[in-house]
């Protein structure tokens, strides 16, 4: 749909500065964490060689991220509006694909071979924008009765956001199930649910603690049991989020200096590039330095709520909250799990985290709300 140039006029530039910014921070702290001097790589053969293929890589997936965001600022309201089910039931088919035919990576069947390509998705990502419309769409059109949803109006809003959930729990992905499972819970929540479907619904959750505890694989629950006691296997199960902790305490204040960390540097930290990032981030910039970063993304968290309370109509304001509540849950379990709060679950810090799927589906669904934004003045008198 063409934008009409007076519009632009009210573009927020303050959340399409933050939603560079920060993902150039990630860039400097993925350079340091990849990097290698024996394994330079080149973006094309009239560029310099990088000694970070991370950090090389990351730009690649940047470049197509500024466009999927320019793709998500061209779609109007009214369209998202109208693909929101078959979206849904699209990114149902591609989970069930991944079932029978996905790609087997240590362990966990997540992603599909594009054929002729050559090159792999991962379909729960694009699951939780997916999500997020269809939610926003049945929530809109089908508001709570005073006092919130009843049981039975509860139960379609739950389908929606539990049948995903459950088949990327078959991959196995709990972090992913977890964060497609709290979407749709925020965006339901928000609406309104009676109290008393709340409290029977806590009871349950209560009395299936044992049963979902002896369905977990065996090394979920080791996962669970180290963050009670990382000493418990320290070289096992507990090594990831002890060299975290690690290397997050010797940042101390100020850090050690940029490429100075020595559990990056000398590779003690795994996945340093990926779910671990901010490890990096703490080790080499210290309190500070995560305090700035973290600071950036309440400021850009916050924007976007800006942006969900000025909506025109609740559909729009529903979709900028699902994407919200997306992004906050990222945030915060990954920060939590480097630290040692949360269990190791496999889930990559947004816009930092070395990652085309995860970054192009957020980049993606910052260009849906910038223009979600931009459009709300379509309406106004002039």
């Amino acid at each position: 749909m063409p934008i009409d140039r007076r519009i632009l006029k009210q573009f927020d530039y303050p959340l399409l500065f933050l939603a560079f910014f920060i993902p150039l921070l990630g860039l400097g702290v993925l350079f340091s964490a990849g990097y290698d001097s024996n394994r330079m790589v080149s973006l094309a053969w009239w560029l310099p060689l990088i000694p970070s293929e991370a950090f090389a890589r990351q730009i690649v997936f940047l470049l197509f991220g500024v466009a999927a965001m320019l793709a998500g600022v061209s779609v109007s309201t009214g369209m998202l509006s109208r693909i929101a089910y078959p979206a849904w039931f699209g990114a149902l088919a591609l989970l069930v694909l991944v079932d029978l035919f996905g790609v087997i990576v240590n362990g966990s069947q997540r992603w599909l071979v594009i054929p002729g390509l050559g090159f792999q998705i991962q379909p729960a990502e694009p699951t939780k924008l997916a999500l997020i419309l269809a939610m926003a769409r049945y929530l809109s059109r089908h508001p709570p009765r005073p006092g919130g949803y009843r049981f039975k109006e509860v139960l379609p809003i739950a389908f929606l956001f539990l049948l995903p959930a459950a088949l990327i729990l078959r991959q196995p992905d709990l972090g992913t199930a977890i964060v497609v499972a709290s979407i749709g819970t925020i965006m339901m929540l928000f609406m309104g649910v009676h109290l008393r479907v709340i409290a029977v619904v806590m009871a349950i959750g209560l009395a299936s603690i044992y049963p979902a505890w002896m369905s977990l694989h065996d090394y979920q629950r080791r996962r669970i049991e180290v963050l009670i006691n990382p000493e418990l296997d320290p070289r096992g199960s507990g090594y990831h989020i002890n060299q975290s902790k690690i290397a997050v305490g010797s940042g101390k204040l100020l850090g050690k200096g940029y490429m100075e960390g020595t559990q990056t540097q000398l590779e003690f930290l795994p996945e340093h590039t990926t779910d671990f990032v901010f490890s990096v981030l703490a080790e080499e910039w210290g309190f500070l330095g995560c305090i700035t970063v973290l600071g950036l993304y309440l400021a850009f968290l916050y924007r976007m709520l800006q942006i969900a309370a000025r909506s025109k109509d609740l559909f729009s304001a529903m979709v900028v909250l699902g994407i919200v509540a997306m992004i906050f849950i990222h945030t915060t379990v990954n920060v939590g799990m480097v630290i040692g709060l949360l269990p190791v679950v496999g889930i990559p810090l947004p816009l930092f985290s070395h990652g085309g799927s995860g970054l192009l589906s957020v980049l993606f669904s910052i260009g849906l709300v910038l223009g979600i934004d931009m459009r709300r003045f379509m309406f106004s008198k002039n």
